[in-house]
Order: structure tokens, then C-alpha cells, then sequence
């Protein structure tokens, strides 16, 4: 922030120096004083070739495969950035990899459709590549260059390496740190300013991004630092400026109790299964504590305990409903002891589930409150009350511990990004998507954020699930979001959709 406002102050006494009548305007806009701090990045052009497409995971890769995506038809680039968008007397620089897929439409473009999928640690060129392929999207990718791009510190990008330093989580973050310098530059802020030199550089006047999950807090960072730059921004499923805080983290793994056991007790009515050995709450405690006591055990050896049954059915939430159908399905083959279902879960939680990785976490470092407010953390959880499955219904240390989590405190940059409120823009009006059952980002976030950013509108998804547009659930939803893409119209104040 100090050496933002400096820049502001010299480029206003500058101006003052030559006032008269026929001097040109100063833009003193925050996206024109960045590129006069940083002269030397926004002289590149990006240099657009075939993309490697080998980089895209297997599995991932497969389903691109299947869905028939046209790969062929997108280019790949890396862009430099500064290492540190708060420091210009630091020349180092890091790579941004990025990919493109032209508007596939005969008319003009409307401009470049930048696009994240969440985590934080989520990679915005894998997504660049689903969105050709995801469902209801067609008008949207005809009309829209669509652009995706590795955070700095993620993925193809500038990566930081943090190979299980310690177990433990503050050495885990202090360690990682040292050992990699791009972990003080890592926070939210800092990849908006990224996405806000790839605006320039495609050569919009405004920047329009679809986010999802956490790329909701990069859209509304984006919004906050660059008004001027505003376009056409929907983000879904949304979270407020206090993501990161202990009261936050408790809310998403509440919610996700909630719509575990939801998942389990609608088994045989929503999802039509003829067997559904645990259909309740207290069933699935049942089961946790003898998976606990015996776990089952998959061909590689592996164990499937009561926390990984837990995170297996946490991470079907994520899906379609035909995806949470075959994990009730496995689920089931499972507790009889088929050795395939067993396999299946195992395989299917390799990768980690829904859980975020290390880079992830120090994102989330560089976004935790200075001042965590635990006693108003106290006060939430007391009223929300803590389902039985996180340790409840007793609000005590042993339940309340697992939530105090102060381990951000090892990065010394942690608190330094946007920890109390969001701003938007007077002049561009932002979409968010709410989805009233989601466990991962709670429907209160949504409605926070638009209160936040002011010039929003609030379209709810009634239903279940993570993520809304073009993610099979709700033609509503699709037809709502590509009419704001398209033309700027908004829904009317109050639009509920419903799942198809």
C-alpha cells in the first residue's frame, strides 16, 4: 500500500507542475500507475505457440478425451511478472504460464474471458481447457478469447517446492518459506496484479473473468485493486474477505458435515440406490469408529479409516449427481467388502481428495486476519452449534481446538493481503452465484460478498453442490450467467434457480 500511494503522489505533483489549459490528462487510474512501475513486463508481447499438452494429468487428460475437447485449437505462452509487485527496485522475475483459445464465433470478439477454478492452488489453464467442453458454455466460448493461467507459485507457473519439510504445519509454512522466496509474494493481491498485466497485455480495455470457489477472492480482489478495470465478472460460489479466518474455515467444515450426512440420508430416495448401509449421522459414526478399530484394507496395502471414509464422501460432494451417485455406489460395495469398491475409494483419494496442497495453504497465510477475532470465532460457533461428527454438540477445548489454528503466524507476510472487506466498481455492476447446499463455500458467503462489493447482484442456486454455472446442474444458472456475459443484463433482483 506505501508504495502504491507514493506512486499516486508523484504522478500528481508531476501533473501539477505542467497544469494548463491545453495539458493532456494524467490517468492516475491503479492500473496505469502499475505499468509505470513496472515498464519492463508490460514491453513484452506474449509470444503465443503450441501448447505441451503431455502437462495436462492423466486422468484429467482422459476426461478431455472423452468429452471431445478441441486441444488443437488452443496456444500457450509463458509471461514474465515481477517477484514482487510491491517492491519495483526488485527486477527479478517470475514466468506466468498461460493458454488461449480464440473466440470460435464469425463476429468480433466481446474481449478475453479470463478464468479460475478455486483452491487456492487451482490451475486456471487446466480450466481454460474444461471450459470448451462444459456444458451450456458454447455461446459464451463463440463471442470470448477465453484465458486461463497458473497462479505464481502453482502448477506450470513459477512453482514453489515444499517436500514434507515437517510435520509440523508452522514449521511446514516457515521452512517452505525460506526455501522459497516466491512464498512472500504468493498472496491474492499479487496474482490479481498478475492478471491485471495479462489484461494489459492482450489488449483489453476491461477485464471479464468467470471464478469459481477461491477464484471468487481473486475476482473480488481484482475488483477492489483495478475499478476502472471491471468488465464482465461473474463469480460463483462465492466467499467473502475473511476466507481465511478461523470462523470461515469452521463454517465450510460445518457445512460439510451437513451436507455429508444429507448426501447419506437422501441415498435411497434422491439418488435411488437399493443399498444404503449408512444412511444417517449416527450411522456414519458407527462406521467411522470401526473402520477406526479395523480398517479395510485396498490390494496396495493401504488403509481406509474413519477419516478417510469421511473425506472420500466429502469429496463426492464436488460432484454431479451422477457422480455422488457412483461414490454411493462404491460406497456401498465397500462396507460389504468388495475388494474393487475398496480399490476404487483408495485410488480415487491418491491425489489428496478436495484437500489444499502447500501452495494453497500460503495463500491462505498471505489472506488470515492480523486479528483472527477468536472471541467472535467463540461466539459463532456457540450459536451455529458443532455437529456431533466434528466433536459437538459440547462447545469445549477439544472441540473448539481443531479450529484455533494460528500456524499462518510462521509466514512473516502472513495478513498481508485484503482481510476485512471487498470493494467493486461503481461503473461495472458483478454477478455473483450463491448455491444455498454448498459445503465448501457456505451460501452466507455469497450474500456477504455482494453486500462487500456494493454494485453486485446475488443469483441463488437452490440445491446442492460446489459451483453452478456450466457445472450440469442448472440450465437456469447457464442461461442466467451467459446473458450477463454476453449482453451485461442481470438477473432480476431476488432470481432463484432451481437444480435440473
Amino acid at each position: 500500500m506505501r508504495n502504491r500511494t507514493t506512486a499516486a503522489f508523484a504522478l500528481l505533483a508531476l501533473g501539477g507542475l505542467g497544469l494548463s489549459a491545453c495539458s493532456p490528462a494524467v490517468d492516475d487510474s491503479a492500473s496505469a500507475r502499475q505499468a509505470e512501475s513496472f515498464p519492463g513486463v508490460y514491453a513484452q508481447s506474449i509470444e503465443w505457440g503450441e501448447c505441451d499438452l503431455s502437462e495436462i494429468e492423466d486422468r484429467a487428460a482422459k476426461r478431455l478425451e472423452e468429452r471431445g475437447a478441441p486441444l488443437d485449437e488452443y496456444e500457450c505462452a509463458l509471461v514474465e511478472a515481477p517477484l514482487d509487485w510491491n517492491d519495483p527496485s526488485n527486477h527479478e522475475t517470475i514466468e506466468l504460464s498461460v493458454n488461449r483459445r480464440a473466440a470460435t464465433g464469425d463476429g468480433e470478439p466481446i474481449g478475453t474471458l479470463f478464468v479460475n477454478p478455486g483452491g487456492p492452488g487451482g490451475s486456471g489453464v487446466d480450466l481454460a481447457y474444461r471450459v470448451s467442453v462444459m456444458n451450456g458454455a458454447e455461446p459464451v466460448t463463440e463471442r470470448y478469447d477465453v484465458v486461463g493461467f497458473d497462479p505464481r507459485g502453482i502448477g506450470r507457473s513459477s512453482a514453489i517446492d515444499c517436500p514434507g519439510f515437517s510435520s509440523v504445519r508452522e514449521l511446514e509454512i516457515a521452512l517452505c518459506a525460506d526455501a522459497n522466496p516466491l512464498a512472500h509474494s504468493m498472496g491474492t493481491s499479487q496474482v490479481a496484479r498478475d492478471m491485471e498485466l495479462l489484461r494489459a497485455l492482450v489488449d483489453d480495455e476491461k477485464a471479464h473473468y468467470l471464478g469459481y470457489s477461491y477464484g471468487t477472492v481473486l475476482g473480488a480482489t481484482y475488483a477492489t485493486l483495478f475499478p476502472e478495470r471491471v468488465g464482465r465478472m461473474v463469480l460463483d460460489s462465492a466467499i467473502a474477505a475473511r476466507w481465511a479466518s478461523p470462523q470461515q474455515t469452521f463454517a465450510q467444515q460445518a457445512a460439510t458435515a451437513h451436507e455429508v450426512v444429507e448426501l447419506l440420508s437422501t441415498c435411497a430416495t434422491e439418488y435411488a440406490q437399493a443399498d444404503c448401509p449408512i444412511d444417517s449421522e449416527e450411522a456414519l459414526r458407527q462406521a467411522m469408529q470401526r473402520l477406526a478399530e479395523a480398517p479395510l484394507v485396498a490390494s496396495d496395502g493401504s488403509e481406509i479409516d474413519g477419516g478417510l471414509l469421511f473425506s472420500y464422501l466429502a469429496s463426492s460432494l464436488y460432484g454431479i449427481p451422477e457422480t455422488r451417485d457412483l461414490a454411493l455406489e462404491t460406497l456401498a460395495g465397500a462396507m460389504r467388502g468388495e475388494q474393487q469398491s475398496i480399490d476404487g475409494i483408495v485410488e480415487s483419494m491418491a491425489s489428496g481428495g478436495a484437500a489444499v496442497g502447500p501452495q494453497g495453504l500460503i495463500v491462505r497465510c498471505h489472506s488470515f486476519p492480523a486479528d483472527p477475532d477468536l472471541v467472535g470465532f467463540v461466539e459463532y460457533v456457540e450459536e451455529a452449534g458443532i455437529p456431533e461428527l466434528l466433536g459437538g454438540p459440547e462447545v469445549n477445548d477439544e472441540s473448539l481446538g481443531p479450529w484455533v489454528d494460528l500456524s499462518c503466524d510462521a509466514l512473516p507476510e502472513s495478513g498481508d493481503d485484503i482481510t476485512e472487506s471487498f470493494s467493486g466498481s461503481p461503473d461495472a455492476p458483478i454477478l455473483v452465484v450463491g448455491v444455498t447446499g454448498d459445503h465448501a463455500t457456505p451460501y452466507e458467503g455469497s450474500q456477504q460478498l455482494v453486500r462487500e462489493l456494493g454494485n453486485a447482484r446475488l443469483l441463488t442456486l437452490d440445491g446442492h453442490g460446489h459451483g453452478a454455472s456450466f457445472a450440469e446442474r442448472s440450465s437456469c444458472v447457464n442461461d442466467a450467467t451467459v446473458a450477463y456475459l454476453l449482453t451485461g443484463e442481470l438477473p432480476a433482483e431476488g432470481t432463484v434457480c432451481k437444480t435440473d
